[in-house]
């Protein structure tokens, strides 16, 4: 399969390349502090900008599905390892609980087994784009489920960006208002992407984008701790 480097794959590209270094980094160190809640997200953004960098690359056809469900897994892990992240860096660690973290994983673990199974409640359809200016070789239908989802992502991602506010303004120590806030820019990022396509008139999932200025946040983040 040939694979397409346009304006819209290559930073994709970096992302997944970039995020999988960050994968193996935090992997290797995994004694640090809230390395598991990183490294789900490093993995998380991988599938999601990889996955739609093939996805972009593919033919209308089974692949660019395979893809398509690849992307979706990807940016229904982000969130939810995002929220347990803010929970371990802001001095909630006594409510990572199993139980807890059980109940935030519901929604993604349900809707991937949904995107897996290409149920009807997910995705409704696809319509194929043969243009030339083309990004996305399909267009999809989806079901009511992918409001629940985007919304539910969309909410937990800003709960994370609460937590992350109200700590660097509660203490002043310079080094922790520095972690603090490059985590909190590197959430608001990509939230903002995914916002704009669950709620604004586009076709592109700007998400995965943002972890291009995401990953470099994390990584002074992780400087910093």
């Amino acid at each position: 399969m040939e694979i397409a480097l346009t304006p819209y794959t290559i930073p994709l590209w970096v992302v997944a390349i970039v995020g999988s270094g960050l994968a193996a980094l935090t992997a290797y160190y995994h004694e640090q502090k809230g390395a598991y809640a990183l490294f789900a997200v490093f993995i998380g953004a991988v599938f999601w900008a990889g996955g739609y960098a093939m996805e972009m690359s593919s033919s209308p056809s089974q692949a660019a599905i395979f893809w398509y469900k690849i992307h979706f897994i990807g940016s229904a892990i982000v969130p939810t390892a995002i929220l347990v992240m803010a929970l371990r860096f802001t001095g909630r660690d006594d409510l990572i609980r199993l139980r807890n973290v059980a109940l935030l994983a519901a929604v993604p673990v349900v809707t991937t087994v949904m995107i897996i199974t290409s149920h009807d409640i997910w995705i409704r359809g696809h319509i194929a784009n043969t243009g030339a200016d083309a990004v996305l070789p399909l267009t999809y239908q989806f079901g009511p489920w992918f409001q629940v989802y985007a919304y539910y992502s969309l909410g937990i991602a800003l709960v994370a960006i609460g937590m992350f506010t109200q700590a660097a303004i509660e203490r002043s120590d310079e080094s922790w208002v520095n972690t603090t806030t490059a985590f909190l820019v590197a959430t608001i990022l990509p939230t903002v992407g995914t916002g704009i396509y669950v709620i604004g008139d586009t076709t592109i999932d700007y998400g995965p984008f943002a972890f291009l200025a995401s990953g470099v946040c994390i990584m002074a983040a992780m400087f910093y701790l």
